[in-house]
């Protein structure tokens, strides 16, 4: 009996890893499309700088998701809940922050000081997040 429980909340498990799969797909595919439909833009807009953004903000976001569907379909295959895909999901996304950070700067110098705390914050959880890959890369 204890088994058939157990046997059963794994497959609910893996249905519900599987609907999150499929809705990852279809954000990815989203982003992708808007990215399609976004880049002619940069040829119209008059703030191109901004348009750069935006395609730089979606295109990392589309690497944020790949890297958490990827996460999602180790967990369906080995059952395990590995922590490494996150630490880089929180790696792209800060330097994603930067990247944004730095290319805002150039364009509104009156919130540089609250800028570069941001970047400092940041930097400081880049640094973290860099050291816990190596580590459980290490100690794997």
């Amino acid at each position: 009996m204890k088994e058939k429980i157990i046997h059963s909340l794994s497959f609910v498990e893996d249905v519900i890893y599987v609907i999150v799969a499929l809705l990852l797909t279809a954000s990815a595919i989203l982003l992708i499309y808007n990215e399609f439909i976004s880049f002619p833009e940069f040829f119209k807009a008059e703030n191109q700088v901004q348009t750069i953004i935006e395609i730089i903000s979606k295109t990392l976001l589309l690497v944020m998701v790949l890297e958490i569907l990827y996460t999602v379909r180790i967990t369906i295959k080995e059952h395990v809940l590995c922590s490494e895909p996150f630490l880089i999901v929180g790696l792209i996304a800060a330097i994603r922050r930067i990247l944004i950070i730095s290319v805002e700067t150039a364009y509104f110098q009156e919130k540089i000081s609250m800028y570069m705390l941001e970047i400092g914050v940041l930097s400081g959880m880049i640094l973290v997040f860099v050291v816990s890959i190596v580590l459980l890369k290490k100690y794997k």
